[in-house]
């Protein structure tokens, strides 16, 4: 048999044509609750062994109404000070941030996370913790941070001077707002402990530069990218103040231009400690504030604090315009849908989208079309990146290819937009949910946007035959996984999660049901992310439960926050069939990850002297694949297999 090689520049024409065009009607004026954006408040305390819950025993908090009605977003200030010559923070205290974490997953708030050892700066000098006290605290949070990464949206730095603002410090430079050896040091240590996708705030853009060691603001490239360069974001606490923002900016004019740049990939919230009322009325005005808000693309802002600048806001009407377009503000413009489709087939959606806020998203989040009627619901996930969707009324326009699930009941479907939290703890919880700024979208029961948009959805009768093709290469994850063991769990970003750490985990696994159609050679590549140590393994199954081939990783230990890509070709003449490909833990302690597995297929392709003719291969009841086992429409030219619904007959045939 030659081999064939095939240089193909192919358009897969639509047998349908979209017929369904939207406008939707903006909603210009509603106020209300988004995720991970707007107007907070702050729950600050004193912990100790004895007392060391801050959230937890706030329930009125949470449930209050008027401005925290619209709140998704809380500061939570854990003041260690009566632990600042004290290496190890008691248990107790490091367990009550876990309950405090669990009481804002049941009421659907994230917090804004910052440390301190001192409210006091008496004499313009702040008691705080030296450098070796500090990481040690630092080192005992990082998994309780890491196990409540789902609640927390940002980490401010923290630890340093006063209310962890970095200034008024005893031990770290006193008001320098300019880094040194022990405020890199420490900022280090955050970015190892801190979530690897979650930003840390600074005080000052100094700060960041000067830990950066260059004052070239993010690019694109590197946005959201999880370098240290693009983790380090920003707070100003003394918004619309004189003198620079009280020294928040010591060249006014370059350094906003910075974080103009710098905040379209990661966040900038704060307060106003304006006290003075002529200063207010000077400098709290609403083109001052909602110009600086805009252009510098604030996020969230305390609501409480300075009262003085937010009854002024209040008074003037731009405290509820600052309620709306803080952070994103997303709507939908028009939409463009298939009227019908058959299951599995690929088909164009396009849909229009504007930010009316100050600033993007930040943290990662998945966007969905969801197909849903009385009895069935799928859901297929979009390519677009939602921070990526510029803000202050920029539109984006999303045209895609998306596949209607094979599995699809025959039927009729509504169509919605959904965007849950990344993390799987709290996606089902609709208060996580994005809702659009639209008329007669949300659904908040599901949270779901409705498109207003249906779709006629015709079962693929060649949906279950036994040579129903696979798609090659394939790619193995979470949304086509056939089974998983019972305390298998799921990761953010989709990844397996072969946790917990604490109890023996070898019997955790997943695992992929695979029709190999031609014989010959596949190769296995994995994308295995480090730095979680632990290997995995990889087993080949065949239909009589028999190994024929197994793979296991390599633990890496000091990689940092490098990615490694391990191949693993198995050079097997493997023969067609049906087959099992699982994923298994190998290791009796630890938490290995895994996103995705890559199956592609490097045999011998059949040439068109081996190819069978066959007859009415024109006819529309027949489904028609190419060589690699895709579903193609009935004029694609190339050698084309053909299956007669009817008959469940194969043929192969050569479209010129």
């Amino acid at each position: 048999m030659k081999r064939l090689i095939l240089f193909v520049f192919l358009l897969y024409p639509f047998a349908i044509l979209l017929a369904t065009n939207i406008s939707y009607t903006a909603d210009n004026v509603s106020i209300f609750p988004n995720p991970e954006r707007g107007f907070i408040d702050q729950l600050e305390k004193v912990v100790t062994a004895s007392s060391p819950n801050v959230v937890k025993g706030h329930a009125s908090y949470f449930t209050a109404t008027g401005d925290r009605e619209s709140q998704r977003l809380v500061l939570v200030l854990y003041y260690l000070n009566n632990f600042k010559s004290t290496a190890t923070l008691p248990a107790a205290v490091l367990n009550g941030f876990d309950e405090d974490m669990a009481v804002l997953r049941q009421y659907g708030y994230k917090c804004i996370l910052r440390y301190a050892y001192t409210s006091d700066n008496t004499d313009d000098i702040a008691y705080d913790a030296p450098l070796s006290i500090v990481q040690s605290h630092i080192n005992q949070l990082k998994s309780h941070w890491q196990d409540n990464a789902d609640v927390i949206y940002v980490v401010q730095a923290g630890f340093i001077g006063a209310w962890g603002e970095w200034y008024y410090t005893s031990n770290f430079g006193n008001q320098q707002s300019t880094m040194n050896a022990d405020r890199s040091a420490l900022l280090t240590s955050l970015l190892s402990a801190v979530p690897s996708d979650r930003c840390i705030q600074l005080r000052t853009p100094l700060f960041k530069t000067g830990y950066i060691g260059d004052t070239s603001p993010l690019t694109s490239s590197e946005g959201f990218s999880g370098s240290a360069r693009a983790r380090l974001a920003h707070h100003n606490d003394a918004f619309l103040s004189n003198n620079g923002d009280l020294g928040t900016y010591t060249d006014t004019a370059t350094q906003k231009a910075y974080i103009a740049q710098e905040t379209l990939y990661v966040p900038l919230g704060g307060e106003s400690c304006i006290l003075s009322t002529s200063e207010a009325a000077t400098n709290a005005t609403y083109a001052k504030t909602t110009g600086e808000m805009s252009r510098l693309h604030w996020t969230f802002c305390k609501a409480s604090y300075s009262e003085i600048v937010t009854n002024k806001w209040r008074s003037e009407g731009t405290f509820d315009e600052l309620n709306r377009r803080m952070g994103y503000r997303y709507q939908l413009v028009e939409g463009s849908f298939p009227d019908n489709v058959t299951a599995g087939e690929n088909v164009a959606i396009t849909l229009k989208i504007r930010n009316t806020g100050y600033a993007p998203l930040y943290n990662e989040r998945p966007v969905y079309l969801i197909l849903k009627n009385s009895s069935n619901t799928y859901k297929v996930r979009l390519q677009t990146d939602p921070r990526r969707w510029l803000p202050n009324n920029a539109l984006t326009e999303i045209s895609e290819t998306v596949k209607i699930p094979l599995e699809t009941v025959e039927g009729t479907y509504n169509l919605y937009l959904y965007m849950p939290d990344a993390y799987s703890s709290i996606a089902d919880n609709p208060r996580y949910s994005i809702r659009f700024a639209n008329a007669d979208v949300w659904d908040e029961t599901t949270g779901m946007n409705d498109l207003n948009a249906s779709i006629s959805i015709s079962s693929n009768t060649a949906c279950c035959d036994p040579l129903e093709p696979v798609l090659l290469p394939a790619t193995l994850k979470k949304d086509n996984v056939s089974a998983v063991s019972e305390d298998m769990t799921w990761y953010q970003n989709d990844y397996f999660d072969f946790g917990p750490d604490d109890n023996p985990n070898t019997d955790r696994w997943a695992q992929w049901a695979i029709e190999l159609r031609y014989p010959g050679e596949y190769t296995i590549t994995d994308d295995y992310s480090c730095p979680n140590g632990h290997a995995w393994g990889l087993q080949l199954i065949d239909a009589d439960n028999t190994t024929i081939a197994s793979y296991t990783t390599e633990s890496c230990w000091t990689v940092g926050t490098e990615t490694i890509t391990y191949s693993s070709p198995w050079d097997l003449n493997i023969a067609q069939g049906v087959y099992t490909l699982r994923v298994q833990n190998v290791m009796e302690w630890g938490q290995p990850k895994l996103h995705s597995l890559t199956l592609s297929y490097n045999g011998e392709l059949p040439t068109v002297e081996d190819v069978l003719e066959t007859t009415n291969t024109q006819s529309q009841s027949y489904r028609y694949y190419d060589i690699l086992g895709r579903q193609v429409s009935a004029d694609h030219k190339g050698i084309v297999i053909t299956v007669n619904p009817h008959s469940r007959t194969i043929g192969k045939g050569y479209n010129r």
